[in-house]
């Protein structure tokens, strides 16, 4: 057999490598839009086309109607081409890092609890006196923005001090944006702001998507669900681990989530086939 050798410059990984959930999470949210768009009537507004009238989440319908579909649906559905760019924006910046991080299957099963959760939370504070004693309870919730703040949860547990850019230019560490955002977010809830049903939502995506990295007996929870249909048993504890796995037990938190962080960086700027087996093997030892 003959070496392949590459002709040229060592080709650029694209954002999408190792990623193909991701990939397919944009292309549904904009296709959908689009069909919005489309069967929307003449002389109506996107909020009364069919897809608002049968996938947007409710009181009336998701609870009251008991119409549980809702609590999926509702996260591929969009109010406009703003909303759906901020959610996609985030979801490209976010999602493939976290995808790799815990493979494709656990990522979706993921994402979507986080939607789940975020759409429960609203209800969970729609029911409790102070909180949204005026909303009609047949007022839509849309939007991936729940599953979304879930990722950023995630992102932010696995590698805080990672540098990200703030409309492009400002400078922040993940925790500063992570946090910051929360307190708008819980801010916008008890003051009642406009929006704040979705706001409610996106604390609820994004407690429950730290929640799961931080209790184990809940990631294993998705992991296990993420495998259904798949035939793979429960992975137990491996009685052999080779010296490098053992030697990565004895580092610290901090000293495991820097190297974490230096992996997550290596992915995001050559992409995941650049990893050697111990980085793999981190990264594996991180998940769990």
């Amino acid at each position: 057999m003959q070496p392949d050798y590459q002709s040229g410059p060592p080709r650029m990984p694209g954002p999408f490598e190792g990623a193909p959930i991701s990939k397919w999470l944009l292309i549904i949210n904009v296709t959908i839009l689009f069909l919005q768009i489309l069967l929307t009537g003449p002389g109506e507004r996107l909020q009364e086309s069919a897809f608002y009238k049968f996938g947007s989440f409710t009181i009336q319908d998701g609870i009251y109607g008991f119409q549980v579909w809702r609590l999926i649906t509702f996260q591929f559905l969009h109010a406009g081409f703003g909303h759906l760019f901020a959610n996609c924006l985030g979801l490209l910046f976010f999602g493939p890092h976290i995808e790799r991080w815990m493979t494709s299957r656990a990522y979706l099963t993921f994402y979507l609890l986080c939607g789940v959760a975020g759409a429960l939370f609203y209800t969970l504070l729609f029911f409790l006196p102070g909180f949204f004693d005026n909303y009609d309870p047949a007022v839509p919730m849309v939007g991936a923005s729940a599953g979304l703040f879930g990722i950023l949860a995630a992102f932010y547990f696995i590698a805080p001090d990672a540098r990200i850019l703030l409309f492009f230019i400002i400078p922040l560490k993940m925790r500063t944006f992570a946090i910051g955002y929360l307190i708008i977010e819980s801010l916008a809830v008890i003051s009642n702001w406009h929006n704040a049903g979705g706001s409610a939502g996106h604390l609820g995506g994004a407690i429950f998507g730290f929640a799961v990295l931080k209790f184990p007996p809940l990631k294993e929870f998705v992991i296990n669900l993420s495998r259904i249909g798949t035939g793979k048993a429960r992975r137990g504890n491996r009685k052999t681990r080779d010296a490098t796995v053992v030697r990565e037990s004895n580092r610290s938190p901090l000293e495991l989530s820097k190297e974490v962080d230096r992996i997550l960086d290596k992915i995001s700027a050559q992409g995941i086939q650049s990893l050697t087996k111990q980085e793999k093997e981190i990264l594996d030892k991180a998940r769990r």
